[in-house]
């Protein structure tokens, strides 16, 4: 019984740091939510506004459980440190800290961090070895956002690099976890992702994620997000 209280506990602390809704961006639409596949994930999503702009995080750890959910909430806390580093700076201090204290362990870390300017549109990004973050243009396009770095925690003092890209009205940002794949349409998760974005928006994508992973019973955690520019 004191297990399952600790247990339950932890779910309770995990699920306060997720973001209580999202930021108030004019211009823009933003939905973004995360479900365990068991009590507790390794999975890890936020998002905030720091001087006008949007920083996005999102971050996988390998496995599931009590472990990795304890890495999750470590990640969330070391990029929120000091919001004024730059992208490439805030994930190499982060890779640093994972080195030095999990390093040993085997356990690596997937992310994405990115910042939004509103006025203009640029986003600007860091993949540690993601690669599950995409732009789906107005058009119906798919651009992948495209990684050379390697994920976080895996012992190599590599030189992070931002990328940026331009969102043009009715274009929208969307990053996931892994576990997404598992509840998609196999034969076709593009168009599977574009029908509900299109039919449902944003808000309505994400919630049909999240019923999907319950109803089909993701093996994996499952984290979304999506930031659409309206005008």
């Amino acid at each position: 019984l004191m297990a399952e209280d600790d247990l339950d506990l932890a779910t309770v602390v995990q699920r306060a740091l997720l973001p209580d809704g999202s930021p108030e961006v004019p211009g823009y639409t933003l939905a973004g939510a995360a479900i365990a596949s068991g009590q507790l994930m390794g999975d890890m999503y936020d998002w905030y506004l720091h001087d006008g702009k949007l920083r996005v995080s999102l971050a996988d750890v390998m496995g599931k459980g009590t472990g990795p959910a304890i890495i999750a909430a470590s990640v969330r806390a070391a990029l929120r440190t000091a919001p004024d580093r730059d992208l490439a700076a805030a994930v190499s201090e982060v890779d640093r800290l994972l080195e030095n204290d999990i390093g040993r362990s085997g356990i690596f870390v997937t992310a994405v961090h990115a910042e939004l300017d509103p006025a203009t549109g640029t986003l600007s990004w860091v993949d540690a070895g993601h690669s599950l973050a995409f732009v789906l243009r107005a058009s119906g396009e798919w651009r992948p956002l495209r990684s050379t770095g390697l994920p976080l925690g895996m012992g190599f003092d590599m030189e992070r690099s931002v990328t940026t890209v331009q969102l043009e009205p009715g274009d929208a940002f969307l990053c996931c976890s892994d576990g997404l794949l598992d509840i998609l349409d196999p034969d076709d998760p593009f168009g599977h992702v574009s029908r509900v974005v299109g039919d449902q928006g944003p808000a309505g994508a994400v919630l049909e994620a999240l019923r999907l992973a319950e109803e089909r019973k993701a093996p994996d955690d499952v984290t979304v997000l999506m930031v659409r520019r309206d005008r």
